[in-house]
């Protein structure tokens, strides 16, 4: 007997045993019917497999009975409780559970990706279910044979089933909707033109779910209006306007039917992959640095700057930072990738790069990779400030590990502007052999008062000196010249091999995404050997761990005479 056969024989004779067995079971017509058509789903799928069945009678009863349990636990949602091998008579699982919400929502989704369905499938699944139908009357109306009304159900129903899998695996954003941030990034140069508007597009979808959603359903893969309206349940008149808005701002691109994201979202697994690239690479290129700065312990303490003979676990902090901000403005990769004239031009008038953060699920994102609550996630980038009128930055600090909370993060680098000059006049004035407090104003004795307990100064009997470490101009450019212009080039060609690497990932994982936002994050990629370069020399006992805001505060603010 050939399938088609085997199908014709099976419809003609079970169909309505089935039927009447699967109405019994759930309590209801309805439920009945789907239990039907999933025990008929799962005989033919056996059957195209095996073919030749001997005891075909035996085999669809014991199918039925598989089936059924699997739609119990279903309904129990207790995948952990083990069904007895035979079920009482009269056990009525529709009955107990029918207030389950999630039970009635799935079975109503499932219900309504009928409108999917092609017209001939679409009509055979009305007259079946709807205005029930036998397999055989559905067939005459619609004439087509028996078999070709059965495969036409059984198809349908697969089509459905996995339309629910895509939901399921799509996190169920209907009723877990996504959350993302979403911000311009400046240029590092504040001069350049075309700054971020006042009220850029980039507000515009922080301000709405939908629109967060849609960028982030369209992230990876495209998706068609059909498919997102299903995944949002929000219907597509009610989506055109903001895809149209997406699309019109190029925040989204459309090809053919599908919309996909055109810039990148970091999320948690973004931040693992970059942990996992510096890990692989640790030993060629952060032990290099590592390696280097120790070794030339002598040179760096010889240059004589003000805090050179702190101890080297503690030393090392602030060389490691001005190293990373060396390199940052001395490497020709790093210069190219964030070059401010590769800053996209938006719609708003802005000229900028889209910088983007998955919150779904109120995770709070490590960018260290880490996630364990090590203390890095909450990392912040070196701030620096630049006066045209010094050769030099004035400042550095790096924020790292537990002490970057608002109270840790010192006055001279996040205060006001004219509190930032002051306490620098303030803290390079206490270097000083002649300081005496009688030389300074209240206010400034408050200022150095509370310097004192954030820990940042330290009190003697009769003097104050800074718990930081301080250059002048002449010793920066020594510093520079001497230790980190041999480094940078010593680890360059490791940038060069990283930032391929890196560039390649993300035209994988987002490859919509514009050139310009690719080049902006392998810049980040690669401008975050900063923290991996200090967690591993932690790792390795060669940097002193703070504990406190107060310990960690000093250890990587510099200054610049």
């Amino acid at each position: 007997m050939d399938l088609q056969a085997l199908y014709s024989k099976i419809t003609n004779e079970f169909s309505a045993k089935i039927l009447n067995w699967a109405v019994k079971k759930t309590g209801s017509r309805p439920d009945g019917e789907d239990l039907a058509q999933e025990v008929f789903m799962q005989v033919f799928i056996a059957v195209s497999k095996q073919g030749k069945i001997k005891k075909l009678e035996n085999f669809i009863w014991k199918t039925a009975h598989f089936t059924w349990c699997s739609y119990a636990r279903t309904l129990v949602r207790r995948n952990a409780c083990e069904l007895p091998d035979v079920l009482p008579d009269g056990t009525n699982f529709a009955q107990d559970y029918a207030d389950d919400d999630a039970l009635k929502n799935e079975l109503s989704r499932m219900r309504r990706k009928i409108a999917d369905l092609s017209k001939l499938q679409r009509e055979a699944v009305i007259l079946h279910y709807l205005d029930g139908l036998p397999v055989k009357a559905v067939a005459k109306r619609l004439g087509i044979t028996e078999t070709a009304a059965a495969w036409h159900l059984f198809d349908a129903r697969k089509k459905v089933k996995k339309e629910l899998e895509t939901m399921k695996n799509e996190n169920s954003y209907v009723y877990s909707p996504g959350k993302m941030k979403v911000s311009p990034r400046k240029g590092m140069n504040v001069n350049a033109s075309g700054d971020v508007p006042q009220n850029p597009d980039t507000n515009k979808i922080n301000d709405s779910l939908i629109r967060q959603n849609l960028c982030l359903l369209c992230n990876k893969e495209g998706k068609t209006i059909d498919e997102l309206a299903e995944l949002t349940g929000v219907s597509k008149p009610y989506l055109e306007y903001d895809l149209d808005w997406l699309v019109e701002r190029e925040l989204l691109l459309l090809d053919g039917k599908r919309y996909q994201t055109s810039f990148i979202i970091m999320n948690q697994k973004y931040f693992e992959y970059r942990r996992e690239v510096y890990s692989k690479h640790r030993n060629g290129f952060i032990s290099t640095v590592i390696e280097y700065l120790w070794k030339n312990e002598s040179n760096i303490r010889e240059i004589g700057f003000y805090g050179s003979d702190f101890p080297t676990e503690r030393l090392m902090w602030a060389v490691i930072t001005m190293f990373i901000s060396y390199a940052s403005r001395n490497s020709e990769l790093l210069l190219r990738l964030k070059n401010d004239d590769n800053r996209e031009i938006h719609s708003d008038g802005g000229k900028y790069h889209v910088m983007a953060m998955d919150y779904s699920n109120g995770h709070k994102h490590d960018i260290s990779g880490s996630y364990n609550n090590s203390g890095w996630e909450d990392f912040l980038g070196i701030a620096c400030d630049n006066y045209s009128e010094i050769r030099f930055e004035r400042y550095y600090w790096l924020g790292v590990y537990n002490f970057v909370g608002k109270e840790a993060r010192p006055e001279v680098v996040f205060g006001e502007k004219d509190t930032q000059v002051r306490l620098y006049k303030l803290y390079c004035d206490i270097l000083n052999d002649c300081f005496s407090l009688d030389s300074i104003n209240a206010d400034e004795k408050e200022k150095l008062a509370e310097a004192v307990e954030s820990g940042l100064v330290l009190k003697g009997s009769n003097s104050y000196k800074p718990n930081f470490v301080v250059f002048t101009t002449e010793q920066l450019a020594r510093l520079q010249a001497e230790i980190y212009a041999p480094l940078l080039s010593l680890i360059t060609p490791k940038f060069d091999e990283l930032a391929k690497q890196f560039s390649k990932i993300h035209k994988a994982d987002f490859p919509k995404a514009k050139q310009s936002n690719i080049d902006h994050h392998t810049y980040l990629d690669l401008w975050m050997f900063d923290i991996f370069t200090l967690m591993f020399a932690v790792e390795e006992n060669k940097l002193f761990l703070p504990k406190t805001s107060s310990e960690g505060t000093p250890l990587t603010l510099i200054l610049v005479k």
